[in-house]
């Protein structure tokens, strides 16, 4: 009887041990990276850009900013194919105000850089605020008339944690858009897609819906994934995501009329609770990227990557994005 017993264990373990080689395997052989160099980089994309760029003084030191700090920030423009700048004008206010005003620097800077969309990143934590509120809504639309007289073309939308179906931010983008016109670009930087288009508590605080998604789409011109913050501690599963991110996005961008949509990809590397560098950085999420575009160009409404954040991105990075992402598989020395 005990042999028997014996026989019938190892009877079901080989064959496990079996299908676990073989699913190492196929593990260690999947490889979610682009099978080709070829560049999708259509000079249009984007760049978050810090609070200093708005009042034209830093954020800790309040030293003005310099000469020089303006010459490198316009050649970055030029030679990273910057189409949109994302500047910081502050976190929204309860009442829909910012405290800061737009500095003298800002209008130079956008004088010397007319090929440049400049749009007014305004973020706010929503624990603290009613974005279905009628007085938020009211004050939102005064701060954002007070931007446009300074200069900006748009306002790009960076509310965290916005859930899905989150109340009232479908209510934002459509008074937005009732407000100031078809002219003026509406931008949103936006979650996570849920994987394949799903989103399930409790996590619909990191991950949208694919419903949620196109309706936002369908009241705004740009979306911008921020395909970053995974927790993932091994490249091909980041590479992956990515891949998967740009190729929701873009299928439901596309579907929607004169929607634009760019992959936020990170520089950073301070913030090791959520994201590892030596997996999440500018060279794995653009590899992700030309990944998902290989397989589907999707040129009728794809713009670029959108790096997060110029004062994180040192030389190295900028090399390193030229090689990954600008010209793939060439040595540019």
């Amino acid at each position: 009887m005990r042999r028997k017993s014996q026989l019938a264990r190892t009877a079901w373990v080989l064959p496990m041990a079996g299908l676990g080689i073989l699913v190492g395997l196929l593990l260690l052989s999947w490889d979610p990276r682009p099978v080709t160099d070829t560049s999708f980089d259509q000079s249009e994309n984007g760049l978050w850009l810090g609070h200093r760029w708005f009042t034209g003084f830093g954020v800790r030191d309040a030293q003005p900013v310099t000469r020089e700090n303006t010459e490198d920030l316009i050649q970055t423009f030029a030679n990273r194919g910057i189409r949109y700048a994302f500047v910081h004008v502050g976190p929204v206010r309860p009442d829909g105000t910012i405290e800061d005003q737009p500095g003298p620097l800002l209008r130079q800077v956008m004088a010397q850089t007319p090929e440049v969309v400049w749009l007014a990143w305004l973020g706010a934590r929503v624990e603290q605020l009613s974005l279905a509120s009628s007085s938020f809504q009211t004050g939102l639309a005064q701060t954002i008339q007070s931007l446009q007289e300074a200069g900006f073309q748009g306002v790009h939308f960076d509310f965290e944690p916005l859930k899905d179906n989150h109340p009232g931010y479908l209510d934002v983008l459509e008074s937005v858009r009732s407000q100031f016109g078809n002219d003026f670009l509406i931008s949103q930087a936006t979650p996570r897609a849920g994987p394949f288009g799903v989103s399930l508590e409790p996590f619909n605080g990191s991950f949208w819906s694919k419903s949620f998604y196109r309706e936002t789409m369908e009241r705004s011109d740009q979306t911008v994934v921020m395909a970053y913050d995974t927790g993932l501690d091994f490249t091909k599963g980041y590479v992956a995501f990515v891949k998967h991110q740009t190729q929701l996005i873009g299928q439901w961008a596309c579907s929607v009329e004169n929607h634009q949509f760019l992959i936020g990809v990170p520089s950073y590397e301070d913030v090791p609770i959520y994201s590892d560098p030596r997996v999440e950085n500018l060279h794995t999420a653009a590899l992700g990227v030309r990944s998902a575009l290989e397989e589907n160009p999707r040129s009728d409404c794809f713009s670029g990557i959108a790096i997060y954040a110029y004062w994180v991105t040192d030389p190295s990075e900028w090399a390193t994005l030229e090689e990954s992402w600008t010209f793939p598989g060439q040595n540019t020395d």
